[in-house]
């Protein structure tokens, strides 16, 4: 994958628009549009600005990898990317009680 596919994977994995991720980094909505649909690579200042917008590092939106690890099945992917989108709640519940706790996961369990 190329660097702009994998800025749209992440915004969409985020939830972000691709207006919303210009505002952020400080760049045109059109340049986006434009690096996809010239599969092209950015200048060096804005692929950090991307990356900082992201909150990703900059070499996962290049896929450069120096160490080569095994594929990984997307269900792995899949659970990788939830731990990530929820490891800031999951903190946060690990700081609680034990009674607090069990009063979470009996809601979510409630809810599922």
């Amino acid at each position: 994958m190329g660097f702009w596919q994998n800025v749209e994977d992440e915004c969409e994995y985020l939830g972000i628009s691709r207006k919303e991720l210009a505002k952020k980094a400080d760049f045109s909505v059109h340049t986006i549009s434009n690096g996809i649909r010239r599969d092209g690579m950015p200048a060096a200042d804005l692929a950090l600005r991307i990356s900082k917008a992201l909150d990703v590092p900059l070499e996962k939106l290049l896929d450069w990898n120096e160490n080569i690890e095994p594929m990984e099945s997307p269900e792995q992917i899949q659970n990788q990317k939830l731990l990530l989108k929820y490891l800031p709640i999951l903190k946060k519940i690990n700081e609680m009680d034990a009674d607090s706790k069990r009063a979470v996961v009996t809601i979510i369990e409630k809810l599922g």
